[in-house]
């Protein structure tokens, strides 16, 4: 076995709460006892489920949980590392009496009889102090550890917490239950939480972390296309992270989105994310960064995926937690930093959420969880990971648009375009905004809006060199013209959605031309490549698809500057781009199907409006009579199609 397969099951758990020690009586695990197997009861695994790549868990018989079968001799080496950490960092704790080795006293009257220790990233402990007479086992010591840590704001390292009016209880609860729920929900997940023999025989089972060439190679994927969009992991501490196969969560997480990036390597990403989720729960007791972090990755995995959470929903709650924590201020409203790559890590985390909430919820027309003028936080430093520590930089930021763009440069611009996203959202389309009456003039909001982002559109840095394949878009030439294009979309949306006739024909022409730019752009990025697809890719595309069709139905002018040539070319762009992703990705068979039927139906109207023999004969493309009997028409083909269901998967 290699070397660090074997270091896999050394490391195969991470502060789990405390079982009994019955628990190490010879049990058969739960993989023999559902393929009813005979278990040789081997430490750290049986020989069945090491020739089957499965983690060997049993269930103890007092808890019902199920866990390495070596859990006792983990944790000890895990408290063993633990307090080492905490001499290095806090000697002065590690000396004091609440850490010496001592027996705890049955009719002790002291308050603090146990003390709980969450997660350790990065200096950020907590130690939590519970009340003996309140716990009677230890669920109940994790569910009072977990209300106590938000009272706790002062406690040594604990991060602060941003209370508003309602803050009472941890928010880690709701979190813990709601990912148990949404992923219930799928049948595809069922059971991927609870081992018990029940659960469903085509459910992929947990297994060992893939080799360690490999695991750098499905790593490197992921930093090199993943994370410099949404960067809320720090690559230095993960590579520390991977050497010595602690931190299981993150790495089968970040395993797993490199799995679906490369599949050819032969990794089950599936399995990987179900190995993953084996360790969220004790990461998610606490309300932190690291729990946050968390989230977000799960989140990744759903919007790379069509399996896993929902992407709109985890993302929501990555967003609320920052808030909860104080994410989304400036940081002159907190003490002056101590840990510089604690403080960019937390810009970081909050501005990957709220760009990935903002995408989603715009995408299925739900309301934000944070409008724009709530957010007054600043963009993380423009500096590379290897140039950033906990004692502070060891390099100079980028400071020039001319300067060579960082890992983080990319990010910090589709930061910056999310949030005007954000901003035409809340001032165009919330019925909460009062901007939304009809009293306001949403003509100057529109107006200084198409500033912001021309202005937005000068400043898109070099881009730099990316070694290898592109295997998404957002290393790709066309990412930033499709930010553009995309949030031009939006703008206009509504204008000539709703307000068809009121809209000038310049509004109309914008439209056509973004969508026209973004199905090229589709075309060119996936035909003949393996960029790999996405929700949001395929809504965007479906997007420009359905509003170059409706900009041809609705406007004489849109269909003479586009002319049968162009729009029949642009519309086989669609088609062409929605074949591959249908190809590559069974859930974009309705879309395509359904923009084959619009587009063919477009097409024959601009064939009988070109022949003028017969054009008297044919209603007017921009009549109010074909607006709304058309309108229903493609709801209905739409419908028909799956698509609304589908969209409900974000």
């Amino acid at each position: 076995m290699l070397p660090h397969q074997e270091n896999n099951k050394r490391h195969s758990s991470r502060g789990s709460r405390r079982i009994p020690s019955g628990s190490r009586t010879l049990l058969a695990c739960a993989k023999c006892k559902e393929k009813k197997l005979k278990c040789d009861n081997k430490v750290p695994g049986c020989n069945n489920c090491l020739i089957a790549g499965s983690v060997c868990l049993v269930e103890d018989p007092v808890t019902r949980t199920y866990r390495p079968r070596n859990y006792i001799e983990i944790l000890e080496k895990r408290i063993a590392l633990l307090e080492s950490l905490l001499k290095q960092c806090r000697p002065d704790l590690a000396n004091s009496d609440v850490f010496k080795h001592h027996a705890l006293q049955p009719n002790s009257s002291s308050l603090t009889q146990h003390i709980e220790i969450p997660h350790h990233q990065h200096g950020d402990q907590s130690a939590l102090p519970i009340a003996k007479d309140n716990v009677e086992a230890d669920d109940g010591v994790d569910k009072l550890a977990s209300r106590v840590g938000l009272l706790s704001l002062n406690a040594a390292g604990a991060e602060p917490q941003y209370l508003g009016s309602s803050s009472i209880f941890a928010f880690s609860r709701l979190i813990n239950s709601y990912l148990r729920q949404v992923v219930s929900h799928d049948p595809s997940m069922a059971n991927v939480l609870d081992y018990t023999e029940s659960r469903s025989s085509v459910l992929p089972s947990p297994c060992l972390l893939p080799a360690y060439e490999s695991a750098v190679k499905l790593s490197d994927s992921y930093f090199q296309n993943v994370n410099t969009h949404y960067p809320f992991l720090h690559e230095p501490t993960f590579r520390a992270w991977e050497t010595i196969s602690i931190s299981l969560f993150f790495l089968n997480m970040v395993y797993a989105v490199g799995a679906l990036l490369l599949p050819d390597l032969g990794y089950s990403a599936e399995r990987l994310y179900i190995s993953a989720l084996l360790y969220i729960d004790d990461i998610l007791a606490y309300d932190n960064l690291e729990a946050v972090q968390a989230m977000l990755c799960c989140a990744i995995y759903s919007l790379r995926s069509s399996t896993g959470t929902s992407h709109w929903k985890v993302a929501s709650l990555a967003l609320r937690l920052c808030i909860d924590l104080g994410y989304h201020r400036n940081t002159k409203h907190f003490a002056p930093p101590e840990n510089i790559l604690q403080v960019e890590l937390r810009k970081r985390v909050f501005w990957c959420a709220y760009a990935m909430e903002t995408q989603a919820a715009v995408m299925l027309g739900r309301p934000l969880g944070v409008p724009y003028q709530e957010v007054d936080a600043e963009y993380p430093i423009d500096i590379d990971d290897l140039l950033i520590k906990d004692t502070g930089l060891v390099g100079a930021p980028r400071s020039s648009p001319s300067d060579v763009p960082t890992n983080m440069t990319r990010a910090i611009h589709t930061f910056r375009i999310r949030r005007l996203l954000n901003r035409i959202y809340t001032c165009l389309y919330s019925k909460a905004d009062p901007r939304c009456s009809g009293k306001h003039d949403q003509q100057v909001d529109v107006k200084n809006i198409r500033a912001e982002i021309e202005k937005w559109r000068s400043e898109i840095p070099p881009t730099a060199s990316h070694s290898g394949e592109e295997l998404v878009l957002f290393t790709s030439v066309d990412w930033y013209d499709l930010e553009y294009n995309y949030t031009i979309l939006q703008l206009y949306r509504a204008q000539i959605v709703d307000h068809p006739t009121q809209a000038t024909e310049d509004v109309f022409i914008d439209c056509l031309r973004a969508a026209e730019s973004i199905c090229q752009s589709y075309r060119r990025q996936f035909l003949g490549t393996p960029m790999s697809c996405t929700w949001a890719a395929l809504h965007e595309l479906f997007l420009a698809g359905l509003t170059y069709l409706h900009c041809l139905w609705t406007s004489p002018v849109a269909r003479e500057v586009s002319g049968r040539g162009q729009a029949n070319s642009t519309c086989n762009d669609c088609t062409i781009a929605l074949t591959v992703m249908a190809d590559r990705w069974d859930v974009a068979t309705p879309f395509r199907e359904t923009f084959v039927a619009l587009a063919s139906r477009t097409m024959a109207m601009m064939s009988e409006q070109a022949d003028e023999n017969v054009s008297k004969n044919v209603p007017s493309a921009d009549s109010e009579n074909w607006a709304e009997e058309d309108s229903a028409e493609w709801m209905r083909i739409v419908a028909g199609a799956g698509v609304l269901r589908a969209l409900t998967g974000f």
